[in-house]
């Protein structure tokens, strides 16, 4: 295992002891009802889907199959933090997607976030032990990002800055 992949992993673990730690069963049915645009009886199976992601795949999105809309859709707005949800909602909602993308998922949920909406001062603001703990998340994901990428949200009028690893510079 290579010193990247242990920062990650003690990122990732980091992450889900908090997400498991403040896994009330409030916060889970406010996340189930976190799609305004929801058909009737979709908060029941979010929630249902939501209490599957934890008892089965202890909160990793990654491993939970077939969850492309259940509940990775309010768990997807909710991390925008635009509308009326609970700040305790929204940061543990982007914590779920920062472990799904340090688990390796195919959707890039967290450079629009970090970089659009929520957005880099949101992020910063958070209360500790949150802070921290998704900041690393953050630091972690753009070290494995590629040229292309970094060049895309590095140019100039991108509205965050790039978190690079300990020891490089922004670019």
């Amino acid at each position: 295992m290579t010193d990247f992949d242990a920062r990650r992993e003690q990122v990732i673990n980091d992450l889900l002891a908090l997400i498991r730690k403040y896994s009330s069963e409030l916060l889970l049915e406010e996340i189930a009802d976190g799609d305004s645009q929801a058909m009737p009886k979709d908060g029941v199976k979010h929630l249902a889907a939501l209490h599957d992601l934890r008892d089965s795949y202890d909160w990793r999105l990654q491993k939970q199959p077939d969850n492309s809309w259940y509940p990775c859709e309010p768990i997807e707005l909710i991390a925008y933090a635009v509308d009326d949800h609970s700040q305790r909602a929204q940061v543990f909602c982007n914590a779920l997607l920062v472990v799904s993308e340090l688990d390796g998922t195919e959707q890039d949920y967290m450079n629009y976030r970090w970089f659009q909406s929520p957005g880099e001062a949101w992020f910063r603001g958070l209360d500790e032990p949150w802070r921290s703990a998704l900041l690393a998340g953050f630091a972690v994901r753009h070290a494995d990002s590629n040229a292309l990428e970094r060049e895309f949200w590095t140019r100039p009028g991108a509205k965050g800055r790039w978190i690079e690893p300990k020891g490089k510079s922004d670019g």
